[in-house]
This record gives C-alpha cells, structure tokens and sequence, in this order.
C-alpha cells in the first residue's frame, strides 16, 4: 500500500485543535454506535465540512463522524468532546486503533488499541517493538531518523519534527491495519454525526 502524508489532509480540514480518529473493525456503523451508547435514530447523515461546524474539542458533548471507512472496517472522527472511550469498543471484543493529536497538552499521544482480546497502549518510540499485535504493519515506520531536527517551543506542538514522524506513523499504521489510508475521497463522503454520551 502506497501511502502520501496523512495528517496535511486532515489539518487541512480544520482538525488544529485536536485530532482523535478511531478505526473499528465492523461494517455497521449503527452497531458500533449502539455500543458506545448512541442512538442511532437520532444521528443526521452530514459531509465532513458540515460536521466541522460542530467542531468543539473538549467540549462537555460528543459528536462522533462515523461511516463505512473500508471493507470490515468503520472510522470514527471525534467532532465535539474528548477522544472517544475505547473501553466500551474493548469489552466488546472489537479490534481498533486510535490516534489523538492534541496539540494544546501531549502532541502525539500512545496509539490506543485494541486486536480483539487484549486492549493497551503503545508508545511512538515503542513502534519496532515486535512484541505488540499489531507489528505486522510497521514495516518502514520509523521511531526516529537521523536527519530529524526537534524544534522545541513554549506554544502548542507542532507536527514537525518527531512528532510529525509519530502522528504520520500512527497515521499510516491506521491506514495499513484498517485496509485504506485516509484521501480526498474519504474525507468528501457523507457519514453520519452521531451524539455519544460522555
């Protein structure tokens, strides 16, 4: 699988403040957000462009994008509220991955996961690590290179430097594990926005 940058796509789209993106594996969205305590009934069909004017990170509601991403696999993009619960996703049994930019506190945080049995965390610097499940797709993702320059500063983070290589790596990692990387076609579907209780 080829892959370009992910994340200027996503920044694109107006995600600065905080980026939180769930891959779960299933292929009914309404299922999925039965389980995280939605009512599906309720959930407004919406192109990404629309959600994003719900766009509150933080925020003392969820709202939740969430459709078809791939073939057994459905995405869940956090719009309002914090990253989306997993714990509920791992009581369950459900396979996902989730990545969290967060600019304004960690930057890059552990990619969140789940490979259907056993639920954890595994660090940016930690991807090589044969030991975790979902190794298998981190062929030519790297925890660093040699021509990396880190630029410190007192603001929010920046997706430069080693952050920039472990949100492009969870990225992809995402795209890999799911079956497809996120693209302009993706990101122009309709989906629905769904309210998730906190």
């Amino acid at each position: 699988m080829t892959h370009g940058k992910q994340w200027p796509l996503l920044a694109a789209r107006g995600f600065h403040d905080m980026f939180a993106g769930t891959w779960i594996e299933s292929d009914d969205p309404d299922e999925i957000a039965r389980l995280l305590g939605s009512d599906p009934a309720t959930a407004a069909p919406c192109g990404l462009e629309e959600a994003m004017r719900e766009y509150e990170p933080y925020a003392f509601r969820e709202l939740v994008w969430l459709g078809e991403h791939s073939s057994g696999w459905i995405h869940a993009v956090t719009i309002a509220g914090p990253r989306l619960r997993t714990d509920l996703l791992a009581a369950a049994g459900r396979r996902f991955v989730q990545v969290v930019w967060e600019p304004h506190g960690l930057g890059v945080h552990d990619l969140y996961y789940s490979d259907g049995t056993a639920a954890g965390r595994c660090s940016p610097v930690d991807i090589a690590d044969p030991g975790w499940p979902f190794h298998e797709y981190t062929e030519g993702l790297v925890p660093r290179r040699p021509d990396l320059i880190d630029v410190f500063s007192a603001g929010p983070a920046e997706p430069v430097g080693s952050l920039g290589l472990w949100l492009e790596n969870w990225l992809i990692l995402a795209g890999r594990v799911s079956g497809r990387l996120i693209d302009e076609q993706y990101l122009d579907a309709t989906r629905r926005l769904y309210s998730v209780p906190i």
